[in-house]
């Protein structure tokens, strides 16, 4: 596969089962493009506010730090707060395989899959924390890891951590008081509230802003001290997404799929400590290191494309893109980013035509009421002014790299681009294999069987409410010719 630098030269063996059991209970908000708070909240009159017309987003600007420094806190940061005394984790994976790292790392974090971080807590403990950004915003495909490629082979449907043996066998080993029980202490308050609220109801789909929204809820927000009262009652109502890819970030004026995070991207950035920090003043340590983290994230490139494309068929594409598509997803230049167009646009649900339930469920939760009046936004006035405007609309996205990008829609509902572009090839109940090499390089998606029942977590069941497949039906106006040519051209 041809790849661009955000690609790893190194291979990557599966993981042990800890990993897997520690990534899907960490409770860590995901950067940058679905998870973090994302700068919403109500209308005035305490309504959910919806957009009646398609806006374009106003560019706001961003202050940017080194790439280089960016690039080795994400893979040797502390940004997820706290974590597991590295005795203790050694001691919970021992006799399990050992892993083979996907990139490769200096230290006690080259013992560990890339979805770790080796760090020292703010306590003093050194610790493996729970999921980084890249447990989320890197993904296996065809063999290689892809550092920001949405990581649509999770599995999120068994959110279980055996938090009670793990806090045993920390009180045996370490002292009441001591740097290492505190460290603990911080991260399984965090899974403990957190397990049993972000069950996924099939593999492939992340639950980034409903653990934000559970975590947040057991936050003071002017100092973000830990309560174990909840402040703020979550919603009883969320849906799991599809996670976007990082490299479409240089050219967003917002963070997320519905247009929030808007403002200083790095407020989005820094939510994922929100789980295991002590509190504000742990949270100020990371403020600037964002900085850094989002430089880096600007100059990821999305993959080439592996196969042999028609020149001349793609040329065709190309007109029909756009005199069809262009509006709203912008232009695209052999020369480079620079010679692009991308409008921003922000289209409210009504017109789309895609499930609303996710746009809904973000624009009435009591989480974008907590960020308003926590540290977060109150940090994040010296870089860049923040926005609260929530709106039941999706963001028409940028297309770079969208040819490995599925699936498709914002929760994931669509298998395959050649699905996208033709809504009668949508199937109601789809299964795949969730192996990185399972993919179709000509329908430009993953592999899948159509199914009559959603017999096991590896089916998604678009009846579910909040996961259905309608809207974007705006590629079912064109005719066979014209479709294959897009498909050739995207």
């Amino acid at each position: 596969m041809s790849c661009a630098h955000a690609v790893s030269d190194y291979r990557y063996g599966m993981g042990h089962p800890l990993v897997r059991v520690v990534w899907s209970a960490a409770v860590v908000i995901s950067a940058a493009a679905v998870g973090g708070v994302g700068l919403a909240g109500r209308a005035s009159d305490g309504s959910q506010a919806v957009e009646a017309a398609i806006i374009s987003i106003p560019a706001t600007a961003q202050r940017l730090g080194d790439p280089a420094a960016g690039r080795k806190y994400l893979a040797y940061g502390d940004y997820i707060g706290s974590g597991i005394p590295i005795e203790l984790y050694r001691l919970l994976v021992a006799g399990e395989p050992k892993v083979e790292p996907a990139i490769i790392r200096e230290g006690p974090s080259g013992e560990l899959s890339h979805d770790l971080n080796f760090f020292k807590a703010s306590s003093g403990a050194e610790v493996v924390g729970g999921v980084t950004c890249l447990g989320c915003h890197a993904s296996m495909f065809d063999g290689r890891l892809v550092v920001g490629m949405g990581n649509s082979l999770a599995d999120w449907t068994d959110p279980s951590f055996p938090v009670e043996t793990v806090a045993q066998l920390g009180e045996a080993l370490y002292a009441e008081g001591s740097a290492e029980r505190e460290a603990l202490d911080q991260f399984l308050r965090g899974v403990r509230v957190a397990q049993g609220e972000v069950t996924a109801p099939f593999r492939g789909v992340n639950p980034a802003f409903r653990l934000e929204e559970i975590a947040a809820a057991h936050r003071h927000p002017d100092d973000l001290t830990w309560s174990d009262e909840k402040v703020y009652e979550p919603n009883a109502t969320w849906v799991a997404s599809d996670v976007p890819a990082w490299w479409m970030l240089k050219k967003k004026h917002a963070l997320y799929y519905t247009g929030l995070g808007r403002g200083d991207f790095t407020t989005g950035l820094q939510q994922i400590n929100v789980v295991a920090i002590r509190d504000k003043d742990d949270a100020a340590r990371h403020a600037e290191s964002m900085h850094d983290l989002l430089a880096f994230l600007m100059t990821i490139e999305a993959p080439a494309y592996p196969g042999t494309i028609d020149a001349a068929l793609a040329e065709a594409g190309k007109a029909v893109f756009e005199a069809e598509c262009a509006s709203c997803h912008g232009t695209y230049s052999d020369l480079g980013d620079a010679y692009d167009t991308y409008p921003n646009k922000l289209v409210p649900a009504s017109k789309v035509g895609t499930v609303p339930v996710y746009a809904e469920s973000l624009a009435s939760t009591p989480l974008f009421y907590w960020f308003n009046e926590s540290w977060y936004a109150e940090a994040s006035s010296g870089y860049g002014a923040t926005e609260a405007k929530p709106m039941v609309a999706y963001v028409a996205p940028p297309l770079d790299g969208v040819w490995c990008t599925a699936p498709y829609l914002h929760n994931g509902s669509v298998p395959t681009l050649e699905a996208l572009l033709d809504s009668s090839k949508r199937p109601r109940m789809w299964k795949r294999s969730f192996r990185d090499d399972d993919y179709d390089l000509d329908r430009l998606g993953w592999n899948y069987e159509a199914v009559d029942a959603a017999d096991g977590d590896t089916v998604y069941d678009t009846t579910l409410p909040g996961y259905g497949a309608q809207g974007h039906t705006y590629g079912d106006d064109l005719s066979d010719a014209e479709r294959r040519a897009l498909l050739e051209y995207l």
